[in-house]
């Protein structure tokens, strides 16, 4: 391309970044979408045609592999990007040409492009350069009726069609060898964020992964769960939710295995000062990071408690006997009474669940049947005082005095009467319920909705 076609193009190209900006912002919803699929062929085109350009640049480059160290000097992409991008331009100049054609027509999206070029190189069959043009054509035609995903699985099992005589040895030969490289590069990283979080990457061979989905299926909240806090979380929150819920089962039975002459705990440090009165600096994990004193306290409702004496220096000088707060026993009278969280609507099972002190342990809350109530870990947090809060803007329990089971009171912003409500799980063990003429917040006893609310109700509730 001469230098005066180079101008022309970047000239027409202008021309066209200045008419976009200059667009009026009262399309129509018809108008914005033709014009989206207008853009959207458009930059697929111009892919094609920068892929093909890379190419180019990349062939004739000097030193060999210049092409990726330009491209990722331009801070447009990172360097593993910019290796994708180079290898991606080979594959559609050499041994794809034709759907590097079809991409530059329009004919295929980037997304299908790469799909197909993928689906094909996983393919396991060894194509005739006949054989391969027309698997190309073939998947140019169904791009505009399958999605990435579908041409994807298209394009793997393409070679079943050139050889439906062999379709089985082929779709064997393609697991086996998708098994080994599934196995080959598994992974999980959990890292802190520094940001109160922890990202969770990796890949799981399909069997394994399933295996895990299926549990976090079991263990996952429904939309209901939530409603009393009036949180709407979507399904991945919820599957985080659930995976909180599944280390607890497991971490609940007391069968892994021990390390270091233990069993696998998460240590928490933090002063008595921080521990007692919510005050004073955050505890710290033996990762080095700090946690929240509020949550601090949550863990150690249901925690081994060692205490230590530190000198000013932060060194230990003495180490106490190991101490859990609510025994075995408590707790399986806990399981029995409360068939697992407590909160209501929650489905929470017990071995998902935390002891939770009513009042608190560090208010001295004993560590007691008549104290306690179970809760899986995202309602522990949302029932842990805050001493930063008054009382009347938290969610408060008490047991009842007839039957022991524990009633929740909302705060102020949910309900401003703060009518009690308890799990129906617990509803339903006694009489029905005779019918309030008022619709009542889910969980609410009817009998109490004709009673003047009284503080007097909240007896022996979290300060």
């Amino acid at each position: 391309m001469s230098s005066s076609a180079v101008d022309t193009l970047g000239r027409r190209l202008a021309a066209v970044r200045e008419a976009l900006a200059a667009l009026p912002a009262t399309l129509s919803s018809t108008e914005r979408r033709e014009l989206l699929i207008q853009l959207g062929e458009v930059t697929d085109a111009l892919t094609g045609s920068r892929l093909s350009l890379l190419h180019d640049e990349d062939r004739l480059a000097d030193p060999p592999g210049a092409a990726v160290d330009w491209l990722h000097h331009t801070n447009t992409v990172s360097r593993r990007a910019a290796r994708a991008m180079v290898r991606l331009a080979a594959d559609l100049a050499d041994r794809y040409p034709l759907i590097g054609e079809a991409l530059r027509a329009g004919a295929v999206s980037e997304a299908q492009t790469r799909a197909i070029v993928s689906g094909l190189a996983k393919s396991g069959v060894e194509f005739t350069v006949a054989e391969l043009a027309t698997a190309q054509r073939e998947l140019i035609r169904y791009a505009a009726e399958f999605d990435p995903d579908e041409l994807h699985l298209l394009a793997v099992r393409y070679g079943e069609v050139l050889a439906p005589d062999r379709a089985d040895e082929i779709e064997a030969s393609r697991l086996a060898r998708e098994a080994k490289l599934a196995r080959a590069g598994r992974s999980f990283v959990l890292v802190p964020d520094h940001h109160g979080s922890m990202r969770i990457r990796g890949q799981l061979p399909i069997a394994d992964g399933e295996l895990l989905l299926a549990q976090l299926d079991a263990l996952t909240p429904s939309a209901n769960a939530y409603l009393e806090e009036r949180e709407r979380p979507g399904m991945a929150a919820r599957r985080a939710d659930a995976l909180v819920r599944l280390t607890g089962i497991v971490a609940a039975t007391g069968s892994l295995p021990a390390r270091g002459g233990d069993r696998p705990q998460v240590i928490v440090t933090l002063s008595l000062e921080t521990l007692l009165s919510g005050l004073g600096r955050a505890g710290a994990l033996a990762s080095g990071e700090s946690l929240a004193a509020g949550d601090a306290r949550r863990l150690a409702c249901d925690a081994h408690i060692i205490p230590v004496t530190l000198d000013g220096g932060s060194r230990p000088l003495d180490v106490g006997a190991s101490r859990r707060l609510f025994s075995a026993s408590v707790r399986t009278a806990l399981a029995l009474r409360d068939q697992g969280c407590a909160f209501p609507g929650c489905t929470a099972p017990p071995a998902a669940c935390d002891a939770h002190h009513i009042v608190p342990w560090w208010a001295g809350g004993a560590s007691v049947l008549g104290n306690a109530v179970l809760l899986c870990p995202y309602h522990h947090r949302v029932v842990e005082p805050d001493l930063a809060r008054a009382p009347g803007f938290q969610w408060q329990v008490h047991l009842d005095p007839v039957d022991g089971m524990p009633w929740f009171t909302p705060p102020r912003q949910i309900d401003p009467r703060r009518r009690p409500r308890r799990h129906h799980r617990h509803r339903l063990r006694g009489p029905v319920p005779i019918p309030a003429e008022e619709t009542l917040p889910r969980g609410d006893p009817p009998v109490w909705d004709d009673l003047p609310f009284s503080s007097e109700w909240t007896v022996g509730t979290t300060v």
